[in-house]
């Protein structure tokens, strides 16, 4: 049998099926657009279900084995509201949507905010659902008509099942979870002037929902009876699907975002965590808790240089048939630390220092600099940034032996090596390219080996298949070029000079 994640995204969804080893035996994905301007970003829901129907019926089309059980990674915060006749009222937020950055101070009015990270794992911000729920009672009339408020793994779920059920995991994402008696928190709702009732049942990952409905079954060409279970937040199932199960694995997956996560050895929440921005969220595993830390401009960053510094290059790749980022990597790796720095706050800042209102900075430009330089400044910038908010992870008690790579990250031997320099941590990259849908199906295929533990599945389906040490001559090198990195940060660091 066979065991599939559905993975969706900001910019796509994807389906992926595997067998009991991890292999792939068929996949299927999508792109889509989301919309907005003026700090609003959304996404349409109606279109993310048709799409996702899409890569479902292709996915088990092309599969050589039948799918007993599909589980959903996805997205976290945004949300989806739907009346009596489940009908979408709105397009969802998206994180970085700007609405909410006031209602952070009607929620600090009553709960400090050492009470809201005691109580959700979170520090006060504005991506998260809380505050937007605030803004959507405030500003509109959605929520008169609403009578089930779901996030896109439950809503995906729901649709699939008829059965409103959402992962611990996810539902942390809201900002209105008690993560310690893992129930929806009506003390915090009530801010939002809604009742949990609304909200889908929260449950441990691997939870089976049910069988697809018939009709529905028969539309995907899935077979009767294929059951789903409950997934996570895109992110803890990335992490699962990077073998992540011991505090001495972390993963770090890089994408159009760059989010490093590692095991707490506890649940944890202090004024330092809230300082410095670090959240405390369950993972996909029971009773286990991630510290994670984020860089909000990773391949966004590199797609723009690519497209806006590096056009020619880009042009003569295209041209010659050529990778534009495997062709300039290439060149990189043959260079010592460089002598350019980069602050890759490009609009955005992640931890330690989160602002999302940031500018960038190169510092070192003379008229012989070379684009590869640039490139190789910009790939620094974003390790020595990461390393940065890595090492406020200290006070944690968080030392992994090995950081698992994942995204399209991954596939860079030299930003694994690179970052295995920086780090002096070993950097591996599994059997996978997709650890989102594979840690989902690894969810899936718990809920129905109910006689293998969950961790003896993992070691099954994931497979380290590469690793870079780290060397410790380089590691020396840009350890002197971190030092300089860290004086520019404080010197210049990443808010405006002046009004855009």
């Amino acid at each position: 049998m066979a065991y599939a994640g559905i993975d969706i995204g900001t910019s796509g969804c994807k389906m992926t099926i595997y067998n009991r080893k991890g292999e792939i035996l068929s996949s299927s994905g999508r792109t889509y657009q989301e919309t907005g301007d003026d700090g609003y970003r959304e996404l349409d829901a109606n279109m993310v279900w048709a799409y996702t129907k899409e890569v479902i019926r292709e996915a088990s089309g092309n599969s050589p084995e039948p799918v007993q059980c599909i589980a959903v990674a996805s997205l976290g915060e945004s949300i989806i509201c739907l009346d009596e006749n489940n009908t979408v009222l709105a397009n969802s937020m998206l994180t970085g949507d700007k609405r909410g950055i006031d209602e952070c101070s009607i929620i600090e009015k009553k709960f400090s905010k050492e009470e809201v990270m005691d109580i959700t794992g979170l520090p006060l911000s504005e991506m998260y659902a809380l505050p937007k729920f605030i803004w959507l009672q405030n500003n509109s009339a959605v929520f008169k008509n609403t009578r089930h408020i779901f996030f896109y793994e439950d809503y995906i779920g729901y649709l699939l099942t008829g059965k409103r059920m959402v992962s611990f995991s996810l539902a942390a994402r809201s900002m209105a979870f008690d993560i310690r008696t893992k129930q929806w928190s009506q003390r915090l709702l009530t801010l939002a002037g809604l009742d949990r009732a609304l909200f889908s049942a929260p449950v441990l990952s691997g939870t089976i929902l049910g069988p697809v409905l018939p009709d529905i079954a028969e539309e995907l060409g899935l077979p009767p009876g294929t059951l789903i279970a409950a997934g996570g937040h895109d992110q803890g199932c990335a992490g699962l699907g990077s073998g992540m199960t011991t505090f001495a694995e972390g993963e770090d997956g890089q994408g159009t975002c760059e989010v490093m996560q590692f095991i707490l050895p506890k649940l944890t929440s202090s004024p330092y965590m809230i300082e410095k921005g670090i959240p405390c969220a369950p993972y996909v595993l029971p009773d286990i808790f991630l510290a994670q830390i984020e860089l909000t401009t990773c391949g966004i960053l590199m797609n723009w240089f690519k497209d806006n510094i590096f056009a020619n290059i880009r042009d003569f790749c295209g041209t010659s048939g050529i990778d534009f980022f495997s062709y300039m990597d290439t060149l990189a790796a043959e260079r010592h630390p460089g002598s350019i720095m980069l602050l890759p706050s490009f609009g955005s800042c992640g931890n330690p220092d989160i602002c999302y209102d940031a500018v960038g900075t190169i510092c070192g430009l003379t008229i012989h600099t070379q684009p590869i330089e640039l490139y190789q400044a910009v790939k620094e910038g974003m390790a020595y940034q990461m390393f940065m908010a890595y090492e406020t992870l200290s006070e944690l008690n968080i030392n992994p032996d090995v950081i698992r790579v994942t995204g399209g990250g991954a596939a860079s031997d030299y930003t694994l090596q690179l970052r295995a320099d920086i780090f002096n941590i070993p950097m591996e990259v599994i059997n996978s390219t997709q650890a989102g849908t594979l840690g989902a199906a690894i969810l899936a295929a718990s809920a129905v080996q109910l006689n293998m533990k969950i961790t003896d599945i993992v070691k099954d389906m994931v497979q380290v298949k590469k690793c870079f040490k780290p060397r410790s001559q380089y590691h020396r090198l840009y350890m002197e070029r971190y030092d300089s990195y860290k004086q520019l940060y404080n010197d210049v660091g990443v808010k405006r000079y002046f009004a855009p």
